[in-house]
């Protein structure tokens, strides 16, 4: 591979959020290998929204219906494989990284003819790759993402930055959201409730109790956070308590950095919205299930504060939990929850 000749750089991330918060050190790293080059980066359309502002990404590339989609047909999915090996095909590129090791996205980059392309090929496909590395299954996925680069012998800093935005973009979001914040005495912790699946959700009983256990010590101003589907599907939280706001629904993807840093302590399920509170630096209150080993997928910061209940079935990798009872998540109680909050809060203070 001659380096000299990368001028157009494609990242392939349309999986999760998370997964994309994660892969950010190592676009810093392949920006400061390749300091004039484009680099575009491919996601899906319900991420790209977050990552308008971001530094060294040239160009932003929005895919709907893709074969990561949790709501897509399989027709679908194959119609917008065809579309983009034809986008990316268009727009010449000369090097190519997959960090997922993921065949669909290694059979895009050969069809759409990258000159270079690189990745791990765990899944099959690795002889489409001009470099195939071997894949560590032991590190977390920020350091598996950088791994990917010791190709180009590049400097690394795996240090996960805040989400840009513009000053507009603030003023827009708290002109719509009415004000900002009246200033408070009290922390402020954002909860968010929901999850990419109901394996990962810890009961709405449990955050009920959480949420009345920390009104009534009057310990923090509360903030929800969720989708317009999660408000609907919880539209009624019975909670008769003082200090909260509730905007779920109202808050955009993109704007929950600008939220994010008024706030200093995150509480939620293992889930997108924990990964950006983890690049915003806040405190993190993760609620893990055992869908995933959390020792490789956790939001990269050392402000994590991990709840687990060890069970044998994981990890499972499943969306429902087939177990009476959900016990990776239903042996976590909001009291555990509640002792957690006030630890970091003593922490907090102390600072």
């Amino acid at each position: 591979m001659d380096l000299g000749e990368i001028k157009r750089i494609l990242v392939i991330r349309l999986d999760h959020i998370g997964d994309v918060v994660m892969t950010r050190p190592a676009i810093r790293a392949l920006h400061k290998k390749f300091p004039n080059a484009e680099i575009d980066m491919l996601v899906s359309e319900e991420v790209a929204s977050l990552l308008a502002n971001s530094k060294g990404i040239h160009r932003i590339i929005p895919s709907k219906n893709n074969w990561f989609s949790r709501h897509a047909s399989f027709p679908q999915k194959g119609a917008e494989f065809l579309r983009l090996a034809g986008v990316v095909k268009d727009e010449n590129y000369d090097l190519g990284l997959d960090f997922r090791g993921d065949l669909r996205n290694i059979l895009l980059m050969f069809f759409a003819k990258i000159r270079y392309r690189l990745g791990y090929g765990t899944t099959g496909g690795g002889f489409l790759l001009t470099e195939e590395l071997p894949y560590d299954a032991t590190a977390q996925q920020v350091l598996v993402n950088l791994n990917l680069l010791r190709f180009f012998y590049v400097a690394q800093d795996n240090k996960l930055l805040p989400f840009e935005y513009t000053q507009d973009q603030a003023q827009a979001f708290w002109k719509g959201f009415g004000a900002e914040p009246a200033t408070t005495v009290l922390p402020r912790v954002l909860v968010h409730m929901g999850a990419g699946s109901t394996a990962k959700q810890w009961g709405i009983d449990n955050f009920r109790a959480l949420l009345q256990k920390i009104s009534e010590a009057n310990l923090a101003q509360i903030i929800l956070i969720g989708s317009e589907a999660e408000r609907e599907a919880l539209p009624d939280l019975k909670l008769h308590v003082q200090n909260i706001i509730d905007v779920r629904g109202k808050v955009r993807l993109q704007d929950l950095p600008i939220l994010m840093d008024i706030c200093d302590i995150f509480i939620g399920n293992d889930s997108g919205p924990a990964h950006i509170a983890a690049a915003q630096g806040l405190e993190v209150i993760l609620i893990a299930s055992g869908t995933n080993d959390v020792r490789f997928w956790h939001p990269w910061t050392d402000r994590l504060r991990l709840l687990q209940y060890q069970v044998p079935c994981a990890p499972c990798g499943l969306r429902v939990c087939p177990v009476s009872g959900h016990p990776c998540l239903e042996n976590i109680p909001a009291e555990q929850v509640f002792e957690a909050f006030r630890s970091v809060l003593d922490h907090l203070q102390k600072q």
